[in-house]
């Protein structure tokens, strides 16, 4: 893991480091191009409409990680991308984001694309392209990449697309075993009904931090309140989007309320939360102070286009 300065823009932001090391983060999970389709009006099956396409990039685990890394953190990111033009594209941009050192470029896959259409609201939809998925496994997780690691990060799109979370199941023992932090953000409400919530939860085991939508935690209990959780996660995140985000734990909830932004694309937003949050409760464990600069962050770049926007 490589230190980099903050990010230009982020560095009158309401985060103070200075006194602790750097957070160390590994993150797990999904990598991809957003084709981010933005029509002007209704689409016109069989016709057309004007709009603007843009090709960007993404993958909610790799977005992690970049944020992370702007926002100070060592970062490391392991995932998957083809070996193809897209591909070789990806690694050189992770790599000069200072997080691809540990991402591989794998024969016989083709890199992930996410078609994202985004209506005028600036709400969207996602297709995700898997006709050859790229499928993290075990060898792809050994232990000693948790050496000098304060936190592991994992969302579901990489157990959906493994088919199950049992590549990560070494891993995250041993990072409970070594006491690392464990963080996992499910990723998708209709990939979590699709897969199963008990059967997710099952899977990926006790977590010290998890991070939902509003929609994912109704999805991982459903009929059950959000404080239901608890029994999964020592402390649960919920984002609210517009109405900020709250943090349950085994005292009082912690909410904290968003900044009022214009909205121009809510892709990536809820990754760029989970990264800030991580990289300053590491620092500091304060539940206020990280949502505050999470939800900072998430409206930053929900007020931008693209995941990674600078």
């Amino acid at each position: 893991m490589t230190r980099r300065e903050p990010h230009g823009f982020i560095s009158d932001w309401p985060m103070d480091h200075s006194g602790s090391r750097p957070a160390r983060l590994l993150v797990v999970g999904d990598i991809a191009w957003d084709v981010i389709v933005r029509p002007s009006a209704d689409l016109a099956w069989g016709a057309d409409v004007m709009g603007h396409v843009d090709l960007m990039p993404g993958g909610s685990a790799a977005n992690v990680a970049v944020w992370a890394r702007r926002l100070g953190a060592e970062a490391a990111l392991v995932g998957l991308v083809g070996e193809d033009r897209l591909g070789g594209l990806m690694r050189a941009h992770l790599r000069d984001e200072g997080v691809g050192d540990l991402v591989r470029a794998v024969p016989g896959i083709e890199t992930m694309r996410i078609g994202v259409v985004v209506r005028p609201d600036a709400e969207h939809a996602f297709v995700t392209d898997h006709s050859h998925p790229p499928r993290l496994t075990a060898d792809d997780l050994p232990a000693s990449l948790l050496d000098g690691a304060d936190a592991v990060f994992v969302n579901g799109y990489a157990v959906f697309m493994a088919g199950s979370a049992a590549f990560a199941a070494a891993l995250l023992a041993e990072a409970r075993r070594r006491g690392v932090m464990v963080a996992f953000d499910p990723s998708s409400f209709s990939l979590i009904r699709a897969y199963g919530a008990a059967r997710l939860l099952a899977e990926i085991g006790r977590l010290d931090i998890l991070l939902a939508n509003r929609d994912e935690a109704r999805a991982l209990a459903p009929g059950s309140p959000e404080t239901a959780l608890l029994d999964q996660a020592s402390v649960v995140v919920v984002k609210r989007g517009a109405e900020g985000a709250t943090a349950l734990h085994d005292g009082p909830p912690v909410s904290v309320a968003a900044e009022p932004i214009a909205v121009v694309d809510t892709t990536g937003a809820g990754d760029a939360f989970d990264a800030a949050f991580l990289v300053e409760y590491l620092a500091h464990r304060d539940l206020a102070r990280a949502l505050a600069v999470a939800n900072r962050l998430g409206g930053h770049v929900a007020s931008r286009l693209g995941a990674q926007e600078r």
